[in-house]
């Protein structure tokens, strides 16, 4: 799993499929129409690919601000905050994935936020994987 969220940011994780909303911020890109942006808070930033639907789940890369030093735990902390429980912790090589979910609007959200050391968006980039049943 952690091997394949790690390409997943490093090749980008944006399919393009989805026909933009309004953009996130400078150099962001937008998030797919369906993202369910009252349910799942992100960590602040522009948004350097975004991707998927609510058939198949959605895949963001967010660029967190500068000043931040702990990308990832503020990423998860913004979630916890927000009524996700953590569920899972994995750490192999630098890589890290944490994995929440959270019961918002009648559904069961799941997300694994993570980052992947030597990602192609810097240090402070982190990368979601949004499923909802």
């Amino acid at each position: 799993m952690l091997a394949v969220v790690a390409l997943c940011l490093l090749a980008g994780c944006g399919s393009g499929d989805s026909a933009p909303a309004e953009p996130s911020g400078p150099s962001g890109v937008a998030l797919p129409d369906d993202f369910p942006t009252d349910q799942i808070p992100l960590i602040g930033g522009a948004v350097l690919s975004a991707g998927g639907s609510a058939d198949e789940g959605w895949n963001l890369t967010v660029q967190g601000p500068a000043d931040t030093t702990a990308a990832l735990d503020t990423a998860v902390k913004t979630l916890t905050d927000g009524g996700f429980k953590e569920v899972q912790r994995t750490t192999d090589g630098g890589n890290q994935v944490v994995v929440v979910t959270g019961l918002k609007a009648g559904k069961t959200y799941t997300v694994e936020v993570g980052s992947v050391s030597g990602a192609a968006g810097g240090p402070n980039s982190v990368f979601y994987q949004v499923s909802a049943s």
